[in-house]
């Protein structure tokens, strides 16, 4: 499985701020169709084809047992991750990729999950760990809008620049730090940077 984290490492600063701004533009409007349980994503980038001029980002959603106790979806998915490599070749795992990508194609951007937090103002939340290790939070508001928006690397969504966050709280917490464990499980072993080492 090819990750983006290569080629953001070697864009200048705003051309890799720009290219996240697209990853979290996408999980903004993602986020609208949140509902109350957790879904765990994973989000390809598909370069354009032949005769095509446009990138496209989709998302591979990977089933989880809601009811189930949370080490047992820790282990299920570790297991289910670190057996394909890929999520996309998870047997349970939404197939819509395979109309957009069959050819596995795409390059892997991240991974996160999407909920509604009880008791909360907000109508859906996304939090995601991107193969280059910059974090990302977006919660929205009743109107769909972004009431939260931190990055842990510059993006620039809509020609709007926002800078990094030195410290995330949310990164701290259980639903983010299983999420970078799962990440780690899909990072690219040929990427220079190494492992995914601990963020605050």
């Amino acid at each position: 499985m090819k990750s983006l984290a290569p080629t953001l490492e070697a864009m200048s600063e705003e051309r890799a701020a720009r290219l996240r701004g697209l990853v979290v533009r996408q999980l903004i409007d993602s986020t609208r169709a949140a509902n109350e349980h957790f879904t765990l994503l994973h989000l390809f980038l598909l370069p354009p084809g032949a005769e095509q001029s446009r990138f496209r980002l989709y998302e591979v959603i990977e089933p989880v047992d809601v009811n189930a106790p949370i080490r047992q979806v820790v282990e299920d998915v570790r297991e289910e991750l670190a057996t394909t490599g890929d999520p996309r070749l998870i047997a349970e795992a939404d197939d819509h990729w395979q109309r957009v990508d069959p050819g596995l194609r795409g390059f892997y951007v991240g991974t996160g999950a999407r909920f509604i937090a009880p008791n909360s103002d907000s109508t859906g939340t996304t939090i995601m760990r991107m193969a280059d290790r910059t974090a990302v939070v977006v919660s929205l508001d009743a109107a769909h809008r972004p009431t939260l928006l931190q990055t842990s690397k510059p993006v620039v969504v809509d020609e709007e620049v926002y800078p990094a966050v030195r410290q995330i709280p949310a990164t701290g917490e259980p639903p983010f730090v299983l999420i970078d464990m799962f990440a780690q499980l899909l990072h690219d072993p040929d990427d220079p940077a190494g492992p995914f080492r601990p963020f605050g």
